[in-house]
């Protein structure tokens, strides 16, 4: 199987040719077109993993991150983007679930008024014919 490719001539200023070049070396790739590549290929792995997402921005205290960043590097979390996300979904999670039984037990001291109403009625009632006798 044949992998065809294109050819793609950028301009890049001179700093950032410097700066690609010192990437190679440390990284110990071939070229710069293999920094490039490289870059490229993790720029659209990150662009197709938020296609259905939203980008957030957010300020969170140094001693929270810490946190954060020890969890993440004892793998509870693969980065600091899904360790958010994670606590996003069980935030949502309680909160849903402290609305739906929150009005579970309005509909359920409702009820109760409700038939506590209809008792005193009754009685109220029963008392006055009581009385008329």
């Amino acid at each position: 199987m044949t992998n065809k490719s294109a050819r793609l001539n950028i301009r890049l200023p001179e700093k950032n040719l410097r700066e690609l070049e010192a990437i190679r070396e440390r990284a110990g790739l071939q070229s710069v077109s293999d920094v490039v590549r490289d870059a490229i290929t993790a720029y659209l792995h990150d662009e197709e993993s938020s296609w259905n997402s939203e980008k957030i921005k957010a300020i969170v205290p140094n001693a929270l991150m810490e946190d954060v960043e020890m969890f993440v590097t004892s793998g509870d979390a693969t980065d600091i983007s899904q360790a958010v996300t994670l606590a996003l979904a069980g935030w949502i999670e309680e909160k849903k679930r402290y609305y739906l039984e929150g009005k579970e037990a309005i509909r359920q001291k409702v009820g109760e008024a409700i038939e506590q109403g209809a008792t005193r009625k009754g009685m109220a009632r029963s008392a006055a014919r009581m009385r008329v006798q």
